[in-house]
């Protein structure tokens, strides 16, 4: 992973803070609204506040594959994630699942930089 891609993405969400926010991909609910309460110069990850019901979705910023920006209507932003936002039942909370390792793959054995 680039060494600029974090502190780009975290500049990003950053000047959206006051926004709307739709997660990608999420289980579906009638109520698809997130927003950031504050992100910090050294935050690592954002929680994300859903509207509805005040659950918190803390994603690692390394996991945010694109954030797409819309003002029709009301401005509004759109992140897909390297995950999926997914309703536990169990516990009755939204959470975040991410797909795989956080950051680049290992090198397979044998090949050298």
């Amino acid at each position: 992973m680039r060494d600029h891609r974090i502190p780009c993405i975290r500049s990003e969400l950053t000047k959206l803070i006051g926004t709307t926010f739709q997660l990608s991909p999420k289980d579906p609910d009638p109520y698809p609204d997130f927003h950031i309460q504050v992100l910090r110069d050294d935050d690592t990850e954002v929680e994300f506040h859903k509207g509805s019901n005040g659950d918190v979705v803390t994603i690692d910023l390394r996991k945010i594959a694109e954030i797409t920006t819309t003002n029709e209507g009301k401005p509004m932003a759109f992140v897909r994630v390297l995950g999926r936002i997914v309703w536990h039942d169990d516990i009755k909370r939204w959470r975040f699942a991410p797909t795989g390792e956080v950051g680049r793959p290992a090198k397979p054995s044998g090949i050298s930089a």
